[in-house]
């Protein structure tokens, strides 16, 4: 492994980068500090010698092998030069020369000048790099200083992107790679200034005269023309087609800018008749060259997909206009803004978007058409209810419309058999709910949609053809009947308080018939976010919450009774209902905690002694502990705050009926309960009168506990003395 540190060849790279830095910098000072003093003679005198100095001796230093040190002079024999066409410039060699003009010479110049080293090959040694790469930077500053001086950056820069493209197939062909590559960035660099300054140009006035008479239009063209040049240089067709295609969308937005101020129907038609060209483009050819329409149909369907988005933006504005819960009346009408699109367009737009979207995607399956009928029907449908809402229609038109709507898209999908139809099941039954949404202006008008959505989810979830859809229908099912049952509360006047409970009753009870998690899960999940509600709703929250505990206590019962999968559900029936009872005791203001825990006591001391009479190598802590630790533990924590008090005395007796009960019966769960939560009262009890007793007694106890362990410490050290003994002398 080589040593750390700086490689052999990296030093002289250091150190004549260092030195040609120098050497310019040196000339710039001496230019700066001597030019005053030398006449016009000394001054040619000087930059000539220093020019060509440098020149021929990167031309000789590179033809003995020394390729560094000839790269580094060159390096500052462009530089020279350039200071050399500079320098002339402002003594005003060439006449009276501006500026910016003089750059624009000074870097055409210097680029053939580096071009030219570039491509000398002296006595079979490779090309020198740096002068190939100078010459594109070259070009770069020349063509800022063109732009500056001619004030025409279009002409300016289509002709440098030309002039580019000419370098690089004249080096390509002499096979000066890095000439090449630098002067292909210089042109695509200055070929994407020129493009965007001809679409500013272009927005900033987009009426015909101004676009194709004295506008830049001619612009746009070109730039669509030059767009093909990778393609061609490089012979590639995939660039080829690329370019084309970007130029076919180039071309396509230079022909249609002027209709950009004609109004927002002009715009719409002019978009949806050139997009739905492209598409048809796009269908009909079937070779690689479709990829020339692909841009401009992408293009076109996203400004349709953002008109279709702005109008569903002012509809959603319409419906808030007229929204207020369930106080409006039937045949209430929507009013608000009008649409900023033609509402006319809006379903032929959306054809027009899955048309081009599906003629995108990767055709790789057969029957892609029957996949993308329904697709399409469902948009061009849902486009053509936002042109029925864009006009002065009642709402309930535009609710029972996507209520339809929805259900069809449902029950296609649930009448097929592979399982990606549970996408256009759930996009149905997501149409269903904006539908049930829509409808909430009147409390009739939404029982009508919420039936509708609650008889398509429950289709779905009965008798869909595909496991998915089934799934689907089964986790929308719940929110359906919460809309039902919601909009009916308001109808009969019943009031939101008492949502929660039908709402877990008809979603739970379907759950409990049918052992389905997505079932179980969403009625569980809907009927626990409707419950908050309707107790923040209700005057007496307490009964309320009691009587939805007891609810689903039953169904959870129930569905364990029913079915053998769901039997661990039957455990939580009486803890369900042991928390409602609960409920009601503190709503009916007992706060003993006997009340409530001595209930659920005994029905766990039931259970473990029937499980010890049945299996008689039960042990008892598995069995009874439970039960005896909240028959006492509750109790014991109201003792310690009171221990002068009837409870007290219970529960004492308790403990000692235990502790007796354990040690006649051989059972260790009571024994150990009995005697710990006896001990705890007893020293609760005396903790009064401790300060009461004379320090010594304390002191005595102490020496007393002390002596005694002692006294068993080394009886057992030398018991285990004597065990070691007896071992040694074993033979």
């Amino acid at each position: 492994m080589p040593p750390p540190g700086m490689t052999t060849s990296s030093v002289p790279k250091v150190l004549l980068g260092l030195g040609a830095f120098c050497l310019l910098v040196a000339a710039v000072i001496f230019l700066a500090v001597s030019w005053s003093t030398l006449g016009v003679g000394g001054r040619t005198a000087v930059l000539a010698a220093l020019t060509l100095g440098f020149g021929i001796g990167a031309l000789v230093l590179h033809r003995f092998g020394l390729r560094i040190a000839g790269e580094s002079l060159s390096v500052v024999t462009l530089g020279m030069l350039t200071l050399d066409l500079l320098g002339a410039g402002a003594a005003d060699w060439f006449g009276t020369v501006a500026g910016d003009t003089m750059t624009a010479v000074a870097g055409g110049f210097v680029a053939l000048a580096a071009a030219g080293m570039g491509a000398l090959r002296l006595s079979g040694r490779p090309h020198l790099v740096a002068p190939q790469v100078i010459a594109g930077i070259a070009i770069l500053i020349g063509y800022l200083g063109a732009v500056s001086a001619t004030d025409h950056p279009l002409w300016t820069g289509h002709v440098v992107t030309v002039l580019c493209i000419l370098a690089v197939l004249g080096a390509r062909a002499l096979g000066l790679t890095p000439l090449a590559w630098s002067v292909a960035a210089t042109g695509g660099l200055v070929g994407g200034l020129t493009l965007l300054g001809g679409l500013l140009l272009s927005l900033d006035e987009p009426t015909l005269e101004h676009l194709w008479i004295d506008g830049s239009g001619w612009s746009l063209l070109a730039s669509a023309a030059l767009l093909h040049a990778p393609g061609v240089v490089l012979r590639h067709r995939t660039l080829l087609l690329a370019g084309a295609s970007g130029a076919a969308m180039l071309v396509t937005g230079a022909a249609t800018l002027p209709v950009v101020d004609e109004g927002a129907t002009t715009v719409g038609l002019v978009t949806l008749g050139v997009t739905a060209a492209w598409t048809v483009v796009l269908g009909a050819v079937r070779s690689d060259a479709r990829v020339i329409a692909m841009a401009p149909a992408a293009t076109g369907s996203l400004l349709l997909l953002g008109q279709l988005v702005a109008a569903a933006g002012v509809v959603v504005a319409r419906w808030v206009e007229v929204a207020d819960g369930f106080g409006r009346d039937f045949d209430v009408r929507l009013q608000g803004p009008d649409q900023v699109v033609e509402p006319l367009i809006l379903a032929p737009s959306a054809l027009v978007v899955v048309l081009a979207l599906a003629l995108l995607l990767p055709q790789r399956q057969r029957g892609w058409l029957h996949t993308w009928a329904p697709v399409t029907g469902l948009l061009v449908a849902l486009a053509g209810t936002l042109t029925l809402a864009s006009y002065d229609v009642p709402v309930a038109a535009v609710a029972l419309t996507l209520a339809a709507i929805g259900a069809a898209a449902t029950l296609w999908g649930a009448s097929r058999r592979h399982d990606a139809n549970a996408a256009l099941v759930g996009a149905g039954l997501a149409v269903g709910f904006v539908g049930d949404v829509c409808a909430v202006v009147n409390d009739a008008l939404t029982v009508a949609t919420g039936c509708a959505s609650v008889l398509v989810a429950a289709i779905a979830t009965l008798a869909a053809r595909n496991a998915a859809s089934r799934v689907v229908g089964g986790v929308a099912l719940a929110p359906a009947i919460l809309t039902v049952v919601t909009a009916a509360a308001s109808l009969t006047d019943l009031g939101g308080a008492w949502v929660a409970v039908p709402v877990l009753a008809v979603a739970g009870g379907l759950a409990a018939l049918l052992p389905r998690l997505e079932l179980e899960f969403s009625a569980l999940g809907v009927s626990a976010l409707a419950l908050p509600v309707s107790l923040s709703l209700a005057d007496a929250p307490a009964p309320l919450l009691a009587l939805w505990l007891v609810v689903l206590g039953a169904l959870t019962g129930a569905s364990g009774l029913l079915h053998s999968r769901r039997r661990a559900l039957v455990a939580a029936t009486p803890a369900l209902w042991l928390l409602a009872s609960w409920v009601w005791l503190v709503d009916g203001g007992v706060r003993a905690p006997e009340a409530y825990t001595l209930p659920a006591a005994a029905v766990l001391l039931g259970v473990g002694l029937h499980r010890l009479r049945r299996v008689p190598s039960a042990g008892t802590p598995a069995a009874l502990l439970p039960g005896l630790l909240l028959g006492t533990l509750p109790s014991l924590l109201w003792v310690l705050e009171d221990p002068l008090s009837l409870r007290a005395l219970l529960l004492g007796a308790a403990c000692l009926g235990l502790t007796l009960a354990g040690a006649v019966l051989r059972w260790s769960a009571p024994l150990v309960v009995g005697a710990t939560v006896g001990a705890v009262l007893v020293l609760r009890e005396i903790g009064p009168y401790a300060g009461e007793i004379p320090q010594w007694v304390w002191i005595g106890l102490a020496g007393l506990i002390l002596t005694i362990v002692g006294i068993t410490w080394e009886r057992q050290l030398l018991e285990l003395r004597k065990a070691v003994g007896a071992i040694r002398r074993l033979r």
